[in-house]
């Protein structure tokens, strides 16, 4: 598996390492737990252009690939070359993709990842992202081809990419396979919170925010299944896509990944993580939120941490999105 596939004024990066993970989530899985969410992006829209892209192969397999150049196209527009019977992109999440990229006005390839394999990309989907991937991708179900030709500002905002050749006038083509989707946030059925647990308040979009109990912080570690999801049990050495918010009982927040938008990865393992992260998502099921209360012999102990000062008890809610 790799990582992010990124346009920017410099240079188009692509970074990350092989996978070592298991085959993706079952598409169904994901199907089943993503039917009821709202789509965060508007669904993909195709035009004239993008239909002139021929693409020839079998899912899985590396594209012939043939349009006339120069192609342009405007804004973003997306051909599904065929549908997969997967669970749609909603967008504000991460995808597992192959793809190859082109130039679409030299005809030029630039990038591709090895189709056939689990060298696939995990690309973060988020609105307002560059490229506008979000646009491109949302309402496309998991299994699918799909052709998408970004104009150069949807593509890098004009200002072209020289070192791989692409012009501040330049569009590019991307052929896609989705080969997954991970939950934008937890999705399952509501559980009664444990009395003396933080209460747990989400945004629409997902994000908690909490109350704190005017009591003392637990002195043992607790964890409570706010949400349950139908996804499989967590296990150690699972690497798995969360979002996570942590505070200090005092009510300092001190690190988010829903800031970004874009969630995280962790392979579930005291070498990796502290102990009570560990204890907080082990059983539990792709899909679930949990909070958590952890002691802090199971947090950072006696030593200042960052922003969090030494001896402190923390509070994780996590959203189980999914296992690479």
């Amino acid at each position: 598996m790799r990582k992010l596939i990124s346009l920017s004024a410099v240079a188009l990066l692509l970074t990350g390492c092989a996978s070592t993970a298991e085959e993706p989530v079952d598409p169904a899985s994901y199907a089943a737990m993503s039917a009821g969410l709202t789509a965060n992006c508007e669904a993909f829209t195709t035009g004239d252009a993008v239909k002139q892209i021929k693409v020839s192969g079998d899912f899985g397999v590396s594209p012939t690939v043939e349009f006339p150049t120069p192609l342009s196209g405007t804004g973003v527009e997306t051909a599904v070359v065929f549908e997969g019977n997967g669970g749609a992109v909603v967008g504000n999440q991460r995808v597992a993709l192959h793809f190859t990229g082109y130039n679409a006005a030299t005809g030029e390839q630039f990038q591709g990842s090895e189709f056939g394999t689990e060298d696939y990309i995990i690309q973060d989907i988020v609105e307002g992202g560059l490229p506008d991937f979000c646009s491109a991708l949302s309402g496309v179900q998991v299994g699918s081809r799909v052709a998408v030709l970004l104009d150069a500002e949807n593509a890098h905002q004009n200002a072209g990419v020289e070192s791989l050749g692409i012009g501040p006038e330049d569009g590019i083509i991307f052929i896609f396979d989705v080969v997954n989707a991970y939950l934008p946030k937890a999705v399952g059925e509501a559980k009664a919170p444990e009395a003396g647990l933080p209460t747990v308040i989400l945004a629409p979009d997902g994000q908690p925010g909490i109350q704190i109990p005017a009591s003392d912080a637990p002195a043992e570690f607790k964890r409570s299944v706010l949400t349950e999801g139908a996804g499989e049990a967590i296990a150690i050495g699972d690497t798995v896509v969360v979002h996570y918010s942590g505070w200090t009982w005092q009510g300092e927040q001190f690190d988010s990944s829903w800031t970004s938008k874009a969630p995280a990865s962790f392979t579930v393992s005291s070498d990796n993580l502290i102990e009570g992260f560990v204890q907080a998502l082990e059983g539990v099921k792709v899909g679930s939120q949990v909070v958590a209360v952890i002691p802090s012999e199971l947090g950072y102990g006696d030593a200042a941490q960052g922003s969090i000062p030494a001896g402190s008890t923390l509070i994780f809610v996590i959203d189980v999105l999914g296992k690479e």
